[in-house]
């Protein structure tokens, strides 16, 4: 059942989308084999909700620094018991992410560390919203950095009856909000439910006209209440709502892909993702959140029993099925995953770390200059990661290497991006 009157609203108008095109949803779905699909440049952005911690899971093995500063959660060497999986001699990954390791073995996986935002606030929702809305400690700017991509881009036609954008999530993430219309999936839909037949819709809007206006309540640390019920909503068109529903009841083509139980709810999300990429539709961004990094109790490190662990294991088995899925796309989807901030550098006594600063972001995909990690990289023996490299260096050369912004293009008021790239993509 869908927990907010938000929820409810958009589920309600797919159930009504739903009644009108019964018996018409193969058309789009059906429409061509993966091989002919002839897609834009897609970006999937995934959202790591809480801070999630950058040492445990880029594990730089070779500094001493590390393990004097987390004497009890460090991974362990590479050849050591539950040790890293080294990289490049420097840096390996958590023994969790074997599916990382696969796509840094193609080349496909470029980390950027010590990357964040430069201003100093340790606020969840500051800096979650600017690193959404691309504007660091200015909260004037209220369009989502995506949206405004988005907008930016769009035909003279204008956006009525184009589906370029997607949040798999029942809540638009603030990256996706403004002018440029865009659908959120309703979360029965994402767990299977929701989809049939008249009774269902009758349920649905019963629910609808019986629910009490209310705020969302976060459902874990790191996310804020929801006030603006309608902000998705009145981007939730009729129309965009039927080409979802003729894609998810459509018959797939070519490959299909069987995401592992490993991959948890997470693969869910990728698995529609992929779904809608590969349907023709055009769909070019995008949204994810997990919420639940926010690891000041019992983070741990690569017990299997640790909360990271647990956690990274799941991402890395959801994102390795995804390219598998996209195969025959991967040169065309960028998959870009970030988080508000870092984490401490010392473990505090709970067997986790507090907020910090500088993090990791990680860039994935078949035109990408992977195999090799990106930034200025420095571990001061002191309380955190630095910020090294600026989070909108990063959006900045995804939009114009990939998505292909023009250059005259600044979607993010009052900065300037260097001259020279980070050389995140293949010449």
């Amino acid at each position: 059942m869908p927990s907010t009157r938000r929820e409810l609203l958009a589920a309600g108008a797919l159930g009504a989308a739903g009644i009108t095109i019964l018996g018409k949803t193969a058309s789009l779905a059906e429409a061509a084999p993966e091989r002919e699909i002839a897609m834009k440049p897609a970006l999937v952005v995934l959202f790591l909700r809480g801070g999630q911690d950058a040492l445990n899971t880029l594990v730089p093995y070779t500094d001493g620094k590390y393990y004097d500063m987390r004497p009890n959660i460090a991974v362990p060497a590479p050849g050591e018991e539950r040790g890293a999986i080294d990289l490049d001699g420097t840096f390996g990954l958590n023994p969790a992410l074997t599916g990382f390791k696969k796509l840094w073995d193609k080349k496909m996986l470029a980390p950027i560390v010590n990357c964040g935002c430069p201003h100093p606030s340790r606020s969840h929702f500051d800096q979650q919203d600017f690193f959404e809305y691309g504007a660091p400690g200015d909260k004037s700017v209220r369009t989502g950095w995506l949206n405004r991509y988005l907008w930016s881009t769009t035909g003279s036609a204008g956006p009525a009856g184009e589906f370029r954008s997607v949040a798999i999530q029942g809540r638009l993430p603030r990256s996706l909000r403004g002018k440029y219309p865009v659908l959120a999936v309703p979360q029965r839909v994402l767990r299977g439910a929701g989809a049939g037949g008249d009774e269902d819709v009758l349920e649905l809007f019963d629910d609808l006209y019986a629910a009490p206006p209310s705020m969302t309540k976060p459902g874990a640390m790191g996310e804020r209440p929801d006030e603006d019920e309608l902000t998705q909503n009145g981007r939730t068109t009729i129309d965009t709502l039927r080409k979802l529903e003729e894609i998810l009841k459509g018959k797939q083509t070519g490959k299909v892909v069987r995401y592992p139980a490993s991959a948890g709810y997470l693969g869910r999300q990728l698995a529609m993702t992929a779904r809608v990429l590969k349907s023709g539709q055009g769909v070019e961004v995008v949204g994810i959140d997990w919420n639940g990094w926010d690891h000041h109790i019992n983070q741990g490190g690569s017990g299997e029993q640790d909360t990271i662990f647990r956690m990274l294991s799941q991402l890395g088995s959801a994102i390795e099925t995804f390219f598998e899925d996209v195969d025959s796309m991967k040169k065309k989807v960028n998959l870009l995953i970030m988080t508000e901030f870092g984490r401490t550098s010392r473990e505090n006594g709970n067997f986790g770390t507090d907020h910090g600063r500088g993090g990791h972001m990680y860039l994935i995909g078949g035109n990408v200059a992977g195999g090799k990690i990106y930034g200025d990289w420095n571990l001061p023996r002191d309380r955190e990661l630095p910020v090294t490299t600026d989070f909108r260096r990063v959006y900045t050369e995804v939009l114009r290497n990939h998505m292909r912004l023009h250059p005259s293009k600044n979607l993010f008021k009052g900065w300037t991006q260097p001259a020279d790239d980070i050389g995140l993509y293949k010449q």
